[in-house]
């Protein structure tokens, strides 16, 4: 409904922002990617909005971008709203670059998160197993973002992530992509995308997915701001929804193998505490008062032995130095 689109252009990367109804925080998340220093490389930039138009055609993303005039904002409108994961999709097959880049509505990017992604891209462009995801190191932020405070978190190293490091860890560690996390287009299309049989982590789900056929890196620098006091998942029922489809997908990752099968029946419990004791420390931000009782329909609290929680520090800790392995030092 908006925008030219230059078919004599092939993008490198396309900046994908999923929308529905958002106001103040959408203007700030689309001036961040107009925004970004020059690059030597072809990109574009998508709205695609979930929200209803209203009496007068439009929305408060479309009103927003008629305002700005940029022709590099390329916009369209779902006749219906289809769903804030299976609205990536369609960005997803919208999107002409070989890469798409998702930004959350209500987040920013780094002026310097494209030129970041690209030279990810070039450095590791001939991996033996192709890089088929970069997962967005980034700063939660309340109110203004504060890019000279997200330098000071950056790490001089890219980290690989690995289904290994989601078993023992608890997590894939690629969730909600947002914040310039970058994904090769021909991965996200191989595993269907965003699935939600999965319940509420499938975007995990997809990062872990990719994982197999393809590398999956944690950027070092630090490539954008998580506006985490507007976010949806701040409920209470969301955050039991979340620690239920956790516990689903854990159990999937103990089926994969004989190993992992031994590894979910001693630690099952560990990691379910552990995801628990984190859902509440979410939640306090949120000022809700919940107690590790208000999970006991996902399965019942109960402590683990000093065994056992023992014995999962100590792999943890040894798969750490595993990791330091894993980390593609910048040159």
């Amino acid at each position: 409904m908006y925008g030219i689109i230059d078919n004599n252009i092939e993008p490198c990367i396309s900046v994908v922002i999923p929308t529905f109804n958002r106001g103040a925080s959408f203007r700030e998340a689309l001036e961040s990617v107009l925004c970004q220093q020059y690059l030597d490389f072809k990109w574009e930039l998508l709205v695609v909005d979930n929200t209803p138009l209203d009496e007068n055609g439009t929305t408060p993303a479309l009103h927003l971008i008629q305002k700005i005039k940029d022709s590099r904002i390329q916009y369209y409108h779902n006749r219906e709203n289809i769903g804030s994961g299976y609205n990536w999709n369609r960005g997803v097959q919208l999107a002409r670059g070989k890469w798409v880049c998702f930004l959350h509505d209500d987040d920013v990017l780094c002026s310097d998160a494209l030129f970041h992604i690209g030279s990810i891209i070039r450095r590791h462009e001939n991996l033996r197993k192709p890089l088929g995801y970069i997962h967005a190191r980034r700063l939660d932020f309340t109110g203004n973002f504060d890019e000279n405070e997200a330098r000071k978190h950056d790490k001089p190293y890219e980290l690989e992530l690995t289904r290994a490091g989601a078993l023992i860890h608890g997590h894939t560690r690629t969730g909600a992509p947002s914040c310039g996390t970058t994904i090769l287009k021909e991965a996200y299309l191989r595993t269907g995308g965003i699935n939600y049989g999965y319940g509420g982590t499938a975007d995990a789900v997809l990062g872990y997915q990719i994982m197999r056929d393809y590398t999956v890196l944690e950027s070092g620098k630090v490539l954008g701001g998580y506006r985490w006091q507007e976010n949806a998942t701040l409920r209470e029922e969301t955050l039991q929804n979340l620690v239920e489809a956790d516990l689903l997908f854990a159990r999937y990752r103990y089926g994969r193998t004989r190993a992992s099968r031994i590894f979910g029946m001693l630690f099952e419990r560990v990691q379910h505490n552990m995801n628990v004791d984190g859902k509440i420390a979410l939640a306090k931000k949120a000022h809700l008062a919940m107690s590790v009782h208000d999970f006991d329909q996902i399965l019942p609290y109960k402590e683990s032995s000093r065994f056992v929680s023992f014995l999962y520090k100590m792999i943890r800790q040894a798969y750490h130095q595993i990791e330091k392995g894993n980390r593609y030092y910048m040159r």
